[in-house]
């Protein structure tokens, strides 16, 4: 089943995320633009975000998004006002690589320098300091982190040191906090699948499903993981863009200038696609990577490596992109976590972990 490329933008640069704010696509790009388009992929404006690359885009309310750069910032723009209204940074100037907004908090993951790299958290209602800083829990560049849809205290994070980390955001100590830590393999992606189960995609395109370890027991025994191993031979394809709600996987060749997806159910994680006939968007973004995807009012919008913003009608009707795969009502806490150092004077711990020499690094 094959769709129709109905029309197609230029960016100056890579677009490399895509985010929807009410009624506009939103394209952050390698030069760090930000172009704000209609559905029908006309240009609204143009907002010059960052000196760098915005590294990650997601939406935050219907008027405003936030935005991380290697420039070392995080940003919180308003579509209506064309400036941002936010602007955090870290105190050692790293790039920031990974970014989400969930239970009026944002969190964004750093590249390496040195030893370590830093998780931060911000309230986005009084961001002038973090709420948490995480600096010993990863040894390489944190590519993912993702919030809890219905848990707000419970926050992962992934990095290409091959650990998906799981945090208790009551705790401020972060040895404390760490109460999971998954070994795997160079992340290339990983969220909450449903409430207790969390997938993990590496840069080598391994694929795997954990459960989240019982608090309520002294004793944390890691369940065994449901593994599927390389799923370019299964899933036929060069490498996978991603995973997105409510359950879609696309994934991607370079040589043979293809994208195609598939359908999933999240809770039954039937991933067995053998039987399933794709949606394929013919020609694609040519031998260049597809970066991200979105799909909303029944058309699927793909940013590439080419400069492109390219607008799909697939052959069947498609339910739009959402932010988590599950909607549960939250779990809101009494107060929002406090800065670290009114809760804990204790010492870090050096928290080391064994690195991969044979780990890829990611595109």
């Amino acid at each position: 089943m094959n769709s129709s490329l109905l029309r197609s933008y230029k960016c100056q640069d890579w677009a490399l995320g895509l985010a929807l704010v009410g009624t506009n696509v939103l394209a952050s790009t390698s030069n760090g633009k930000v172009y704000v388009l209609n559905r029908n992929l006309d240009n609204v404006q143009t907002i010059t975000a960052h000196s760098m690359s915005v590294n990650k885009i997601r939406s935050v309310d219907q008027n405003t998004f936030a935005t991380a750069s290697n420039d070392s910032t995080v940003k919180v723009w308003d579509t209506r006002q064309s400036r941002n209204v936010v602007e955090v940074s870290n105190a050692r100037k790293l790039p920031f690589l990974s970014l989400d907004f969930g239970h009026n908090m944002l969190v964004a993951g750093t590249e390496l320098s040195g030893t370590d790299s830093e998780l931060l958290l911000w309230d986005i209602r009084n961001p002038s300091n973090p709420v948490r800083s995480f600096v010993d829990s990863h040894n390489d560049d944190i590519t993912e982190v993702r919030f809890h849809p219905s848990n707000s205290n419970l926050l992962l994070s992934g990095a290409t040191d091959g650990y998906v980390n799981l945090y208790d955001l009551t705790i401020a100590e972060e040895d404390d906090a760490l109460i999971q830590v998954i070994n795997f393999a160079s992340i290339h992606s990983a969220n909450f699948l449903s409430p207790k189960r969390i997938y993990t995609l590496s840069h080598m395109e391994t694929f795997a499903i954990h459960e989240i370890n019982d608090q309520k027991t002294e004793e944390h025994v890691e369940p065994k993981p449901r593994e599927f191993g390389d799923v370019r031979g299964a899933w036929d394809c060069d490498y996978v863009v991603d995973l997105y709600a409510p359950g879609y996987v696309f994934c991607g060749s370079n040589s043979k200038r293809e994208l195609k997806m598939y359908r999933f159910d999240a809770l039954a994680e039937n991933f067995n696609f053998s039987a399933q006939q794709p949606t394929y968007f013919p020609g694609a973004h040519g031998d260049e990577v597809v970066r991200d995807v979105l799909v909303d009012g029944g058309r699927v919008y793909t940013a590439g490596e080419d400069h492109m913003v390219k607008m799909w009608q697939p052959p069947s009707s498609v339910a739009s992109t959402t932010a988590r795969f599950f909607h549960e009502p939250a779990e809101q806490p009494s107060t929002p976590p406090q800065p670290r150092e009114t809760l804990s004077r204790k010492k870090h711990k050096k928290r080391k972990h064994k690195k991969d020499p044979s780990r890829f690094k990611p595109y």
